[in-house]
């Protein structure tokens, strides 16, 4: 086991006003829905150790909100037009982790998105 020492992750969960807009572009039936509205998402930072949580995730709150909107409609014009962060705060809930741990012997992979 390896702790990562120079990531912070944000853990977000949607709420409520969250779950019913996607409800309005769901192709699935309604299990299907459930069932991704239950997972959270999980963003890895920069190390954020001892700084306030809201600081933090409003640093990062546009590019997570575009992705967590798109991931349901990739049509912009679709989307609330005022994406602000109160409504992203509205609309998720928010967890800072700075205690990460890879359990794995092989290393991390990723891809641009």
């Amino acid at each position: 086991m390896k702790e990562i020492t120079n990531r912070s992750a944000i853990i977000v969960s949607p709420k409520h006003p969250f779950v019913e807009w996607a409800n309005l572009y769901n192709e699935s039936s309604n299990e299907d829905i459930n069932q991704r509205l239950e997972e959270n998402h999980i963003y890895l930072i920069d190390w954020a150790y001892d700084e306030e949580i809201d600081h933090v995730i409003s640093q990062y709150y546009s590019k997570i909100f575009e992705y967590e909107l798109s991931s349901w409609n990739s049509i912009k014009k679709e989307w609330p037009q005022n994406m602000s962060y109160e409504l992203f705060r509205e609309w998720f809930e928010c967890r800072v982790s700075n205690d990460l741990f890879d359990l794995e012997t092989e290393a991390i992979e990723s891809e641009k998105l």
